[in-house]
C-alpha cells in the first residue's frame, strides 16, 4: 500500500486500518440489507454492485476527515471478493462469470482508481466510437451522393417543345441478307440426315455488350428498345465470327447451333452471347 510518498508510522497505519474496516463493515451491512430483502434482478443480487461501491465510499469519506487523503477504497476489493466468494462458491458454485461480476469490477476500479477509469471510459471509449460513427456518417453520404447523382430530371413547359432524339432501327431484313449472303449452313439439330458432310471440330464465338450510360438515363420504354437493339446486333456479331473460324479451317456449316445470353460484371451490367456448334464441311 502506498500513501502517495508520506512516511508510514503505526499511527498513520491505524489510521487507515480503521478507515478500511469501517468501508468494509458498512459494505458487508449494504450486502446484507440486499439479501435479507432479496433485492435482485433476474436472481442476481444488486448487492455484489453496491456493496462494493458503499464501502469504497465511506473509505473515502473517512479517509478525507481523518488522515486527509484518499487511500485507495482497498474496502471495495475487500467487498467484492467477499460477495463473490459468498454468491459465486458458497451459495451458487456453477453461476460463473456474468455481467453483474463485470459490473463491480468496473465500480470496484471507478472507486479505486477514478482519474485512469474515467479518462478510458471518455477518452479511449468515446475516441472509438466517435470515430465509428464518423465512419458510418462517411460511408452513409457517399452511398447518398452516388444515388443522386444517378437520377435524371426531365424538365416539361406547356410552351417549349421537347426535341426527341431519333431512336435507331434494327433492320431485321438486312441482318437476314447479310446472314443469308455469306453461303453458310446454320442448323440447329445435332445432325443432317439427308445430306453427307465432314465433323471438323467444335467451335464457339462470344461478344460482350458493354454497359450503356445512356440507356441507363434514359426512360424505361426507350432504355427497354435500345438495349434490344444491341443485343441483336451483338447476335448477329457473334455469328460472323463464328462462321469466319469455320470457314478458315475449311467448313461450311454448323450443326446443334446454340445462342446464349448471360449476364455479367457488377451488378449485370454487361451482356455475354455466345454461339456455339459442330463445324462441318457439308458436300453440295
Amino acid at each position: 500500500m502506498e500513501f502517495r510518498n508520506k512516511e508510514i508510522d503505526k499511527k498513520q497505519m491505524a489510521k487507515s486500518i480503521f478507515c478500511i474496516s469501517v468501508g468494509t463493515a458498512a459494505g458487508l451491512l449494504v450486502y446484507g440489507i440486499f439479501l435479507f430483502f432479496h433485492i435482485d434482478i433476474f436472481g442476481w443480487n444488486l448487492g455484489l454492485i453496491f456493496a462494493p461501491l458503499a464501502a469504497g465510499y465511506v473509505e473515502t469519506i473517512l479517509a478525507d476527515q481523518i488522515i486527509g487523503e484518499n487511500i485507495g477504497a482497498i474496502s471495495a476489493f475487500i467487498l467484492f471478493i467477499d460477495t463473490t466468494f459468498y454468491s459465486f462458491i458458497l451459495k451458487n458454485p456453477t453461476l460463473g462469470w456474468n455481467i453483474i461480476t463485470a459490473g463491480s469490477i468496473i465500480v470496484i476500479l471507478q472507486a479505486a482508481f477514478p482519474t485512469l477509469i474515467n479518462y478510458i471510459l471518455l477518452v479511449v471509449v468515446g475516441g472509438i466510437l466517435s470515430n465509428f460513427f464518423k465512419t458510418i456518417k462517411k460511408y452513409e453520404t457517399n452511398i447518398k451522393n452516388r444515388i443522386q447523382n444517378q437520377q435524371f430530371f426531365r424538365w416539361e413547359t406547356k410552351d417549349v417543345e421537347i426535341e426527341t432524339e431519333s431512336l435507331p432501327v434494327y433492320d431485321e431484313l438486312e441482318s437476314n441478307q447479310m446472314i443469308n449472303s455469306a453461303e453458310f449452313y446454320f442448323i440447329t439439330s445435332p445432325s443432317m440426315k439427308d445430306k453427307k458432310y465432314e465433323i471438323i471440330q467444335l467451335f464457339h464465338s462470344e461478344v460482350i455488350v458493354e454497359k450503356n450510360k445512356k440507356i441507363i438515363n434514359a426512360e424505361p420504354e426507350k432504355a427497354e428498345y435500345l438495349q434490344l437493339i444491341r443485343i441483336k446486333d451483338g447476335k448477329d456479331e457473334c455469328l460472323i465470327k463464328l462462321l469466319s473460324k469455320i470457314k478458315n479451317a475449311g467448313g461450311n456449316g454448323i450443326l446443334d447451333l446454340s445462342i446464349n445470353y448471360s449476364l455479367i460484371g457488377y451488378s449485370g451490367e454487361s451482356i455475354q452471347i455466345t454461339a456455339m456448334g459442330i463445324g462441318v464441311l457439308i458436300d453440295n
